[in-house]
């Protein structure tokens, strides 16, 4: 070992002076060299510090680092992508040269292609040659990458280890990144990530303030008292920048199928009022039927904390039952989108309708989006609650000055009437008839001043049913006598009916009688009605209500004993109009007066039905057989009870001259107890 240890002292005593001084200049540059390089990297990194950490804007922060990567490898293209983990992709978000038009545009999922490689393991990757044969490569036709053959990642890792992005350089001819730049391209990746995140944390609050200026505008947008359909674009074109979606629709119940009381039975429909961008071809949509058990299940999941499944109609989601939901509340032709993000318009517990969001690429919504979405269909919902209130209000308010005038019937105002009547949708050239009714549930008591039954609905429950079955009666009576106008007024309900030129007024009061009897049967709500006869001219409608209010008042009196509906029209009232009278202008008490009211007391005392005895026998003119029918009750009975009448009473029952005196006396005595 020691003679192959000198075999090498004679070459090395032999080198001359010249060789080792040439070896020492060699060693010399090539230190030179590897020192000037590391100043350069130095400062390279000193400028990337610099720079990145001179701006929040992350646009630019980007752009200054591929400048820098540039000048350091010589590359021919230099991109960055940025992890979006709310959609769970790379991002372009900037590139050098040809590239930069499609920064924002391009998209990959972690795994695919080179970038998403090195995104999914972690690991920087570097291909010399042949890039294009590699089978984890992914072809970008946009790209046109056929003519890189060198290419360079190396993942943006933060200091929690979760991803940041990825740097990925290319070259045209087959190029040597060397170890030195490879590891500058590393270095430079770790440390920029907090540059990065800090000018990301900047751009969220600066789409934070962008979100709260938008909403801010939608607060006045609702309160700016523009026309609903008008209201509704302008939303759905902010709701369109807010979201950062492609499209809006605004999708508003079907109004005029609407079934009021009997909505919870059937399908209820969806229909688009507006959308932003705003089309319009409509054959693109369709209406969306849709049933209250699937309307219940869009608002559960819309109060759900974790609101992650309301992501989408897509690719993704049709094998989610919330997927299927939305799906079927798509109302969408086209399959252009991939996604939809969706809320319901509620207000109060009323369903309005509904807010889709779509966009045209793939995208997993967030919690925070579906926070926010709800957020604005919330605001939507009131806007449309109050825009529709308004309108109800003025409406109203114009149905209700029309009847007012009219009533009056002045003369001068009759050209007046025929116009506000054709804008209402009513031509006052037909005759029409007065028609004034009058709601009470079936549990009520007939008389107001007996107060509210035990259990019985409270006030505001009773104004919600009278409401709902003010709707239904008015549309009812809207199918079979188009032309019809109504002003409401708590419980009671007036009417302006056209009349066929061969309407009569049996056949009138046929038609609501069994309207009444329907509503009776299926709501048990009673309806009192009365009908005047027909107006010709415009002076007859005083008349008219006048004739409807007599009928309406003196019905319920009529037919206070009974259940059922009450129906009564103007010429039905025939002497009964004027004794009501009679019984309401002249208080003298008589002594047929007197024993009515004896019979009566004692009623109220035994809980007898003595005083309708009496009235059955008189209106059978004394025939024991028709009144204990009429009363179903044996003839014994009935023997016994006109006995007691008659213990109670001065006056001969006996005597027929008394009938009729005392006929007329028991219904003077009824009116004036109402």
């Amino acid at each position: 070992m020691s003679a192959k240890a000198n075999s090498h002292l004679p070459s090395e005593a032999a080198e001359t002076p010249e060789k080792s001084l040439e070896r020492l200049r060699y060693e010399n540059n090539k230190l030179q060299r590897l020192l000037e390089a590391r100043t350069q990297e130095n400062a390279l990194l000193n400028e990337v510090i610099s720079t990145v950490g001179s701006t929040l804007r992350l646009e630019e922060v980007l752009k200054r680092l591929l400048e820098s990567i540039n000048r350091a490898t010589s590359c021919d293209i230099a991109t960055i992508y940025l992890y979006d983990p709310e959609k769970d992709l790379l991002v372009l978000s900037s590139a050098t040269g040809p590239y930069e038009g499609y920064v924002g545009k391009i998209h990959m999922t972690l795994g695919e292609g080179i970038t998403g490689w090195a995104a999914l393991h972690r690991k920087p990757i570097f291909l010399k040659e042949a890039a294009l044969a590699d089978p984890r490569f992914h072809y970008i036709p946009e790209f046109q990458e056929e003519k890189f053959q060198s290419i360079f990642s190396v993942p943006i890792i933060a200091k929690d280890k979760s991803l940041t992005g990825v740097i990925t350089l290319q070259a045209v001819a087959p190029h040597e990144f060397s170890k030195q730049q490879r590891n500058f391209i590393s270095n430079i990746a770790a440390l920029v990530t907090g540059a990065i995140e800090n000018a990301q944390l900047y751009e969220s609050a600066q789409r934070k303030l962008s979100i709260l200026t938008s909403l801010s505008m939608l607060s006045q947008t609702i309160s700016s008292g523009l026309y609903l359909d008008d209201m509704l674009r302008t939303l759905a074109t902010l709701t369109v920048q807010i979201m950062e979606v492609d499209l809006c629709v605004i999708m508003l119940m079907d109004q005029a199928r609407e079934r009021d009381a009997d909505t919870s039975r059937q399908l209820r429909r969806l229909i688009v009022h507006a959308t932003a961008p705003n089309w319009n071809d409509q054959s693109q949509f369709q209406a969306v039927d849709v049933d209250p058990h699937t309307l219940d299940h869009l608002r559960s999941l819309s109060d759900k904390a974790d609101l992650q499944t309301m992501r989408a109609y897509s690719s993704e989601a049709q094998d989610l039952p919330e997927g299927e939901t939305l799906e079927r509340l798509n109302p969408l032709r086209t399959s252009q989108y991939k996604s939809l993000i969706s809320a319901p318009l509620i207000a109060g517990t009323e369903q309005l309708g509904l807010i889709n969001c779509y966009t045209y690429k793939t995208r997993r919504f967030s919690a925070e989006n579906q926070t926010l979405l709800t957020t604005i269909a919330n605001q939507v919902a009131i806007a449309i609650k109050n825009s529709r209130l308004v309108n109800q209000l003025a409406q109203k308010n114009l149905v209700k000055g029309f009847f007012e005038d009219l009533i009056q019937g002045l003369p001068e105002n009759e050209e007046s009437l025929r116009q506000r009547a054709h804008f209402l949708g009513c031509d006052l050239t037909q005759p029409h008839a007065v028609v004034r009714i009058e709601m009470t549930r079936g549990d009520e008591s007939t008389h107001p001043a007996s107060g509210r039954k035990e259990g019985a609905p409270s006030s505001s429950a009773l104004q919600n049913t009278y409401r709902s079955l003010g709707n239904l009666v008015r549309r009812r009576i809207q199918e079979s006598a188009p032309g019809s106008i109504f002003y409401e007024h708590e419980n009671l309900l007036n009417c302006l009916l056209p009349l066929p030129k061969d309407s009569d007024s049996l056949r009138l009061k046929t038609w609501i009688q069994e309207l009444a009897h329907h509503i009776y049967d299926e709501y048990d709500v009673r309806l009192a009605v009365g009908l005047g006869n027909a107006c010709q001219q415009i002076s007859d409608y005083r008349q008219g209500f006048a004739e409807a209010s007599e009928a309406l008042q003196m019905g319920q009196s009529m037919h206070s004993t009974e259940r059922g509906p009450a129906v009564t029209h103007f010429n039905d009232l025939g002497v009964y109009r004027y004794l009501y009278k009679i019984a309401h202008m002249d208080d003298l008490r008589d002594v047929y007066q007197e024993q009515v009211a004896k019979i009566d007391e004692y009623d109220k005392r035994k809980n007898t039905e003595l005083l309708t005895t009496l009235e059955m026998y008189l209106e059978n003119a004394g025939n024991l057989t028709k009144t204990a029918e009429h009363l179903y009750v044996h003839r014994n009975t009935l023997i016994q009870r006109l006995e007691r009448i008659q213990s109670l009473c001065s006056i001969d029952l006996q005597e027929r001259s008394n009938w009729l005196t005392f006929q007329v006396a028991i219904k003077i005595y009824r009116l004036r107890m109402e």
